[in-house]
């Protein structure tokens, strides 16, 4: 998790990183910038709380995902109170991130509830946080009920997309035309806009697509969500009694072949109409109605600009090749055993190039 792409780019090439661990700290600082004011470069601090330690936040997030799926698979919530190895390991975990969280939620409600007094002292980034903006628009939230929130926004917001974004790298280096036909688009779109803006974004639909791509073969939050009946019903002639848990398989449905044609083929174009746009193809990955994802724009919005920028500055192959697709393991969310080892090479231009972060 030490290897920013900064210092892919300075070191000799080829430099072997695993993937998913990188992407894991990319996108753990970012979701840490918007929900607590962490400045994204690591050599930058504020006063607001202390520093973000991403192995150790990661790990205690590990714990608690893995508590998490046990719970909803249907472990009592009384059974983290017993003398157990796991139960210790939880409680750790918890008063870890709680005291990592604690300064800034504090922070956060002395502001909502003293909002005349002179607050400059505090940095306009933690000033512009979900988390003051949420303390301050919900006056029932205590500290309690924002460091429960803040740790399910963090782990949501930083495993799913980090495991998505390795198995479309991986699928990128496995399918090379695919790869230079975005290549192509990226490149063109620099020489249009000078690099990634609010207006390129609109000529990356095929970026956005292979990773929606990607959802749809690796749905890494299959198997996490649960709903319960609350009423006898009935489904695929199957009835359901009131009270019963229902898991579903977002991995089952993507794959599908009465929607998805040839669903074993990593073919972005099925995301895309007949003018290189988004159609509207059925995407299940972030949910539907009320229980859609809240982070499902932040997602696809990272994934293509990681995408694009990788696309832009390397070139890479994996040291297992499929095999990291293969070996598969699940917390919260399914990931690659491996971490999805690469090796980059920084493409000829871009070793003249300073601006790669």
């Amino acid at each position: 998790m030490k290897v920013p792409l900064l210092t892919i780019k300075e070191t000799p090439s080829p430099i072997e990183v695993k993937a998913d661990s990188l992407f894991v700290e990319l996108t753990m600082r970012v979701i840490c910038c918007l929900l607590f004011g962490i400045p994204v470069d690591k050599n930058r601090s504020t006063s607001e709380g202390p520093p973000l330690e991403i192995e150790k936040v990661y790990q205690a997030m590990s714990v608690l995902s893995y508590r998490f799926l046990r719970v909803a698979t249907g472990e009592k919530i009384w059974m983290k109170y017993l003398p157990t190895k796991s139960s210790r390991e939880y409680w750790e975990a918890r008063h870890y991130l709680e005291k990592f969280l604690t300064p800034r939620i504090d922070l956060a409600l002395q502001m909502r509830d003293k909002p005349n007094k002179d607050w400059s002292e505090i940095s306009p980034l933690f000033k512009q946080s979900m988390l003051v903006k949420i303390a301050a628009k919900e006056p029932k939230y205590d500290r309690a009920s924002l460091i429960a929130e803040s740790i399910e926004l963090s782990i949501g917001g930083t495993d799913s997309t980090a495991h998505s974004l390795s198995f479309a790298l991986a699928e990128l280096s496995l399918n090379q035309n695919i790869f230079q036909k975005a290549r192509t688009i990226v490149d063109r779109s620099w020489e249009t806009y000078g690099g990634i803006t609010l207006e390129s974004l609109k000529d990356l639909s095929y970026i956005r697509a292979i990773f929606k791509e990607t959802l749809r073969i690796y749905s890494v939050g299959s198997g996490s969500s649960s709903l319960q009946a609350e009423r006898d019903t009935t489904i695929a002639d199957q009835p359901i009694p009131r009270g019963t848990k229902i898991f579903w398989s977002t991995i089952a449905a993507g794959r599908d072949p009465s929607i998805y044609p040839n669903p074993e083929e990593f073919i972005p174009e099925r995301w895309l109409g007949d003018d290189g746009k988004n159609n509207q193809l059925l995407m299940i990955d972030f949910g539907s109605g009320s229980h859609r994802c809240l982070g499902e724009h932040l997602a696809i919005l990272e994934a293509t600009v990681m995408l694009t920028m990788l696309i832009r500055y390397f070139d890479w192959e994996l040291v297992n090749g499929r095999s990291s697709l293969k070996n598969l393991q699940q917390n919260l969310f399914i990931y690659p055993v491996d971490r999805m080892p690469a090796k980059f090479t920084v493409r000829e231009f871009a070793k003249q190039t300073v601006n790669v972060k």
